[in-house]
This record gives structure tokens, C-alpha cells and sequence, in this order.
């Protein structure tokens, strides 16, 4: 079983703290059907705490066999790792807050023998990205017992963006039932007033299912992990846009992106959003 690295700066390291931080939430509206998608930051529980809840909230009364776990990766990839560009770990699974995390090693076996040397093993490139770590708590309170794939995903141009696309559907051919986790922020570390404008476009773009390829390249959006959301976006049952649930700057919830402050700080804003048929609550119609 492999050890976490991110313990205390990303998410507490006391399984009671953790636990408490974790403790499911409910929301009125939540996901109906698999394949789905939710999409989370990857901040410090300190500013993502609500929404990570938010997100999973959504899950209620979903049964997934598997969870995907789709993770940026911000550094560039060593020469010797070429032309690999998505990433996963070695191992059986991770042990965090004393609670043990599946790996979903079959599905593993099944794609490196379709995608290498596209998909590699490699441990650093998770040393550094906490996203996939941070995750996984929630993933055991909300998602008990589901085994876990973790793809930490690199710059795309168009043949691996297709790739991609490719394997995602690979995925929900082998297994149906499948819950997918994009983990993104709203927009880079940007002045206020961009960063409010880069997320209200991403907003949009997520709500009607728009390609984010061209606003990305016309320098409309800067959010991270666009690849994933692109090769999402692509699957054929990614028949509607995304329902977003919350925006936060700061670990601060806002209706919506606005420009926070004075001058031209620079900051970050993240939201909580899912993909798929949502089902309302009856006690909230």
C-alpha cells in the first residue's frame, strides 16, 4: 500500500479530524444515472472544504463501481517519459486517516496494454500533485468501498486529446457504471478582475456543453485540467452541459464570479459543478 505524501497541508492528518471534515452532507439535487462526472477543486480543504462537499453531495443514491479520478499535471514531463502524457500509480492502493483505498487495478492492467507508451507508471509525478490525494477522503465518506483509478493528465495537443477521449471511452465500455472526477480550478492565478472574468466564461462554456478549446485559445479561459473537461465533454453520454452547484473564492461562497477586493490582486476561483441526469428531491419540489 503506498503512504501519503500530503497529509497536514492539504487535508487534516488525524483520522478524527478527517472524519469530521468528511462526514457526508446532503443536497437536494444529486445525480441519477452513470456514467457521470463531478468537477472539484484541488485546493487545501482550508479553501475547498464546501465545495468538495457540494460535489459530493450530488452523489447521494448513486452506486458506482468504479471512480476515475482525473487530475492536472502541472509540471511538464521529464524527456525520459515521453511520449507519455497521463500518468498513474504503481500499487494496491493508499492507506490515509487509516482507511484503505482501492486501486482499480484490472481496469489499470487493461489500459496499459491498450495505451502504453501513452499511459505510464510513475510515482513523482504524484509527489507533487496533491489533487488525486486530497480526493480520496471523500471518495471514502461519500463513495464507500469503490474501487479508485487515478490519471493525473499533461498538456494535450490534438492527437492526445483524442487519445484521450479514446480511453475515457474505454472506460465506460469496461465498466458502465462509472463516476468520473474532474478535478480544475475556475481560472489560473490571475489579477481579480481577469480571474473574474476567466471563470464566468468557463461558467458558461461548462453550462451549454461549448467546446473550451476555442475560448482557451482566444484567451478567454485559463482553467487547469481543460483537457480533461474537453475529452469529458466528448463522451456519448455527455448529452447536456454541466449543472454548477457554487462558485468560492477563498474558501468564500458567491452566486457567482465577481471581482473581489481592491487593486489587482491576484486570485483563484473554484467551483462545484456535475455532469448527467439530476433528480430533485421530493421534499424540495
Amino acid at each position: 500500500m503506498l503512504e501519503p505524501r500530503h497529509q497536514v497541508i492539504f487535508y487534516p492528518e488525524d483520522p478524527a479530524a478527517l472524519s469530521q471534515a468528511t462526514r457526508t452532507r446532503t443536497s437536494p439535487v444529486h445525480l441519477s444515472t452513470l456514467p457521470s462526472a463531478l468537477l472539484c477543486p484541488h485546493a487545501s480543504y482550508d479553501m475547498s472544504l464546501q465545495a468538495l462537499h457540494n460535489s459530493f453531495a450530488r452523489t447521494a443514491g448513486l452506486h458506482p463501481n468504479l471512480v476515475v479520478v482525473l487530475v492536472p499535471l502541472h509540471q511538464e514531463v521529464l524527456m525520459c517519459d515521453e511520449p507519455a502524457f497521463l500518468f498513474s500509480q504503481k500499487g494496491e492502493g493508499m492507506v490515509i486517516g487509516g482507511n484503505t483505498f482501492r486501486f482499480a487495478t484490472d481496469l489499470l492492467a487493461q489500459l496499459q496494454v491498450r495505451y502504453t507508451p501513452h499511459l505510464a507508471l510513475e510515482e513523482s509525478y504524484f509527489e507533487e500533485e496533491s489533487a488525486f490525494e486530497l480526493t480520496l477522503p471523500f471518495i471514502n465518506s461519500y463513495l464507500p468501498d469503490t474501487p479508485v483509478l487515478g490519471l493525473a493528465v499533461g498538456a494535450c495537443a490534438k492527437p492526445q486529446l483524442e487519445l484521450l477521449e479514446h480511453l475515457l471511452a474505454f472506460i465506460t465500455d469496461y465498466e458502465e457504471q462509472t463516476l468520473f472526477i474532474v478535478s480544475s480550478n475556475a481560472n489560473a492565478l490571475l489579477p481579480n478582475d481577469v480571474a473574474a472574468e476567466h471563470a464566468q466564461h468557463l461558467g458558461e462554456c461548462l453550462r451549454r456543453g461549448d467546446s473550451l478549446l476555442e475560448a482557451q485559445q482566444h484567451h478567454l479561459i485559463s482553467c487547469c485540467n481543460l483537457p480533461s473537461l474537453e475529452a469529458i465533454r466528448r463522451q456519448k453520454w455527455a448529452t447536456r452541459g454541466w449543472n454548477i452547484n457554487s462558485w468560492f473564492c477563498k474558501g468564500q461562497e458567491y452566486p457567482h464570479p465577481v471581482v473581489v477586493g481592491e487593486g489587482k490582486e491576484k486570485i483563484v476561483w473554484h467551483l462545484s459543478a456535475s455532469l448527467g441526469e439530476m433528480h430533485v428531491c421530493e421534499t424540495n419540489l
